[in-house]
């Protein structure tokens, strides 16, 4: 350290030339094994030497110091790190550190003593022994330092001595000095002996004059048969190998630079090590070569760790390489680092030209903007996120699933996003003829009955939150029966497909019109004003359906007969607005065909209906009237009940149970539906807890949740204050919603679903199947659980149809990771069918009916009762 001496510095006198020959050893050593644990702590174990290294290139930055060099700047060993030589001696400059490196860097070592400015302030005259070496391939120079304070009072008091005494050679002052010097020799030779790195020293004959310990260790071969023998007449490696060393060797003397090589010697044990040789040349006063130091460095475990590090990396690129799936890498800018050949080959295939660009420039449009926005949150958010893609690059389109998770750096930020896409176009398509199958008409390509049913449901919703009126109007074609009879199936189809053609011309592009079946279609005209507005536009079908029709190179000549209902006039049901708009079809028939027809209720009587209706079921909270009935849910596989859905039931007092399809419309419309929401949640939650206690295997309960719910109600905040209320888990409970809430998409909604998951609740989806493009929001919200609907179980396994579809249900759930529950199992085969393909739970009346409290305590009992 300094290192470098200010004008005036004085050279040692030749009694510690000794010492010069020590160090001018150790100097290549130093360097190379600086940051090994093991030197460190050898080089800290030096008490009365400082020791540090400094990065030339960096003019003289420290960037090692042992134990003692913090104590002899009275600095931590972090402050010492930042220090340069103008630190501790303001006389230094830019030029003498170069001036000195110039001095240096042929391997050569200097010696000198010079004043260093210490953390109090004090000036210590000091002893420094430098070594220039090559660490990492830049230039640095270590330095040895002693504090010489002691040496130099005493030289004051000989001198003080010698003048006074006039005695300039004392024998016994000689004997001392060789002793400290004796003990300085020993010091360095006891660092260099414990490295643990083997150490050689050869002459200018390529002759080993010292072989430290640790070569004995490595090689098996003791210095005694190595020093004063070159490699060539006491070899520690053979063949080629040997004469690469000679040759480094001779290199290193004709050149003096350093050199550095790989070679695999044999260990005493018998295998074989790599080792890695620094060759550095050693100079005399005059700059010639006097001699190579060659120091081994053992790394056989870097080279296993590379040669494994290198195997994963080729494994894993050649997954990524060959993965069917799109994987890519973006920046923070969201431009593409990385693209595999799967990518490459659904961009275009021009590596270079997709290369740095973004999804809004590859594949672009709208799907590339919401892939890029969606890049963005991830980067934003630091959290994982998928989404679906319809994708095209001048091929068919693609629908891709798109799993984006952030990549961090050291400090945890954010420093790429990796993108896996894989192609689900297959699931999308099948997902398309599921609906297609489930709710189109197969000739006519029109909603179907199940579809037109879904689309009433969500007009009758809908209506009644916005207080709009709608219109349901049933159709007939009159005496198509003649028509189909006389010339044929094929004439009536291709008529029925010009018909449904005609209707949809009729209305506006957001009524539906349905075909139920043979002749008969429903038009659903949402949003209707007033009746008025219904008469003009089953005018205008009775006009557009009285133009010919050309079929087979006839023309052919229908009419229609309409009826016609409305919501909320005639009924706020569902079954009702079906039944009385036939009723009114029927009517406008017997009225001569060729017509419409309003439905012409007592509307009277059924105002006063419902407004009785809502009046009791209000004093049926306060009487006690509500009640909830269990139905059990069973494991197919074994058979045992693990879940049961609670069902609301009204026993009204005069009339015995009341159905809930009746009341709980009334409630929806009303706004009781929430108070009696919420009783359900307590109740149910209550009880799942009572029949839990002391339970090995807990059942869960499953309540149905009403849209009303969602909209006007703080439903998350309710649903934790009643499990906190009762001691009810979350994991016990089950919270159903229907297909219709989905369908909203609202952030409400969605904002409510995730705080609902958050606290651990389980999400199932009602009546699975019944609903319209519900199957786009599954992978959008957090539902784990999927009901199939009754109307299709119904059918198996007899139907072909409702098998294919049960099957696809399925097999969407397992793809999804979703589990299902099947409604309305109620015959053995039913079960076996389901259980076979992959269902594991289902309900109906097979397994139980719903049943009061008492009853299906008694049944849980009696599961838990030991087998006889």
């Amino acid at each position: 350290m300094i290192f470098f001496a200010a004008a005036g510095a004085v050279l040692l006198p030749p009694v510690i030339f000794l010492l010069i020959l020590q160090a001018r050893r150790m100097r290549r050593l130093a360097a190379q094994v600086s940051e090994g644990a093991l030197f460190r702590n050898m080089v800290n174990q030096v008490r009365d030497v400082a020791v540090t290294m400094h990065d030339m290139a960096d003019g003289g930055r420290v960037i090692f110091a042992n134990d003692a060099a913090c104590l002899h700047f009275g600095v931590s060993r972090e402050t010492l790190l930042t220090w340069r030589p103008p630190n501790w001696n303001p006389t230094v400059g830019a030029a003498d550190i170069a001036a000195l490196y110039r001095k240096l860097k042929h391997g050569d070592s200097d010696t000198l003593e010079t004043m260093h400015r210490i953390a109090t302030g004090d000036l210590v005259p000091v002893e420094v022994m430098l070594l220039c070496q090559v660490h990492e391939g830049a230039p640095v120079i270590i330095a040895y330092t002693r504090d010489i304070r002691a040496r130099k009072a005493e030289e004051a008091r000989r001198l003080a001595y010698e003048r006074a005494e006039g005695y300039a050679h004392d024998l016994n002052e000689r004997k001392r000095l060789e002793a400290l010097l004796q003990r300085r020799e020993h010091s360095y030779r006891t660092l260099v002996e414990n490295l643990p790195d083997p150490l050689f020293r050869y002459d200018t004959e390529c002759r080993r004059t010292y072989v430290s310990p640790a070569v004995e260790r490595a090689t098996g071969k003791p210095a005694s048969e190595l020093v004063g023998r070159t490699p060539a007449d006491a070899p520690l490696v053979a063949g080629a190998q040997n004469e690469r060393l000679l040759a480094d060797i001779r290199h290193v003397l004709a050149s003096g630079k350093p050199v550095v090589s790989e070679m695999a010697y044999q260990a005493p044990d018998g295998r074989l090590r790599q080792f890695q040789n620094h060759f550095g040349p050693e100079f005399d006063a005059n700059g010639a070569v006097t001699g190579v130091l060659s120091i081994m460095r053992d790394i056989t475990e870097l080279k296993r760790l590379e040669t494994l590090m290198r195997k994963r990396e080729e494994e894993f690129r050649a997954l990524v390489e060959n993965s069917p799936d799109i994987i890519s890498r973006y920046d923070l800018d969201c431009r593409r680092v990385y693209t595999n050949p799967r990518g490459v080959a659904s961009l275009g295939g021009d590596l270079a030209r997709i290369l740095g660009t973004t999804p809004a420039d590859l594949p672009g449009g709208e799907p590339g903007a919401r892939y890029l926005e969606a890049i963005g949150d991830v980067i934003a958010q630091g959290k994982e996120r998928s989404i679906e893609l319809e994708w095209r690059t001048g091929g068919p389109e693609t629908c891709l699933h798109v799993r984006m998770c952030p990549e961090f750096d050291v400090h945890g930020r954010v420093s790429h996003v990796l993108a896996i896409g894989r192609d689900i176009s297959e699931i999308d398509e099948y997902r398309r003829v599921i609906h297609r199958q489930a709710f189109s008409d197969a000739l006519t390509g029109l909603p179907n009955r199940t579809l037109l049913s879904d689309r009433i449901r969500h007009a009758i919703a809908d209506a009644a939150y916005h207080g709009h009126q709608f219109g349901l109007m049933m159709l007939d074609l009159d005496h198509f029966k003649e028509i189909n009879d006389t010339m044929g199936h094929g004439a009536g189809d291709a008529l029925l497909r010009m018909a449904a053609q005609r209707l949809q011309a009729s209305v506006r592009p957001y009524d539906t019109v349905a075909r139920l079946g043979g002749d008969e279609f429903s038009v659903l005209l949402p949003n209707m004003r007033k009746g008025d507005d219904l008469a003009t536009v089953a005018g205008k079908i009775l006009h557009e359906l009285a133009e010919p029709f050309e079929v087979e190179g006839q023309e052919l000549f229908v009419s229609c007969s309409i009826g016609i209902a409305m919501y909320p006039d005639d009924s706020t049901g569902f079954d009702a607005l079906y039944k009385y708009a036939d009723s009114a079809m029927y009517h406008a028939k017997q009225m001569g065909r060729n017509n419409f027809q309003f439905y012409q209720p007592e509307f009277t009587r059924r105002s006063q209906d419902r407004l009785e209706l809502e009046a009791a079921l209000r004093r049926a909270q306060k009487r006690g009237e509500l009640m909830l009935y269990y139905q059990p849910q069973i494991e197919l596989q074994s058979g045992g009940m693990v879940s049961a859905e609670a069902l609301l039931r009204w026993r009204r007092d005069g009339y015995g149970i009341v159905a809930p399809d009746r009341f709980i419309p009334a409630a929806e419309v009303c706004g009781l539906i929430i108070g009696i929401g919420e009783w359900v949640l307590r109740t149910a939650c209550g009880d799942v807890v009572r029949w839990n206690q002391g339970r090995a295997v807990p059942v869960r309960v499953a309540v149905n949740l009403s849209t009303r719910q969602f909209v006007r109600n703080d439903l998350a905040g309710s649903v934790r204050r009643i499990l906190e209320e009762t001691g009810c888990d979350p994991a016990w409970l089950e919270l159903e919603i229907t297909e219709s809430l989905l369908l909203e998409d609202s952030r409400e909604v969605a904002a409510t679903l995730e705080a609902l998951h958050g606290m651990g609740l389980s999400i199932s989806i009602d009546d699975f199947g019944t609903g319209y493009s519900a199957l786009s929001y599954l992978n959008r919200f957090p539902v784990s659980q999927l009901k199939i609907d009754r109307s299709f179980v119904q059918g198996v396994p007899a139907e072909r149809d409702k098998c294919e579809l049960v099957k696809a249900m399925l097999s969407i759930a397992a793809a999804l990771r979703l589990e299902t529950v099947a409604e309305g199992v109620e015959t053995a085969e039913q079960a076996e069918y389901l259980m076979a393909h992959g269902c594991r739970l289902a309900q109906g009346y097979l397994f139980g009916k719903p049943m009061p409290l008492a009853q299906f305590g008694a049944l849980l009992l009696e599961q838990d009762a030991p087998v006889q």
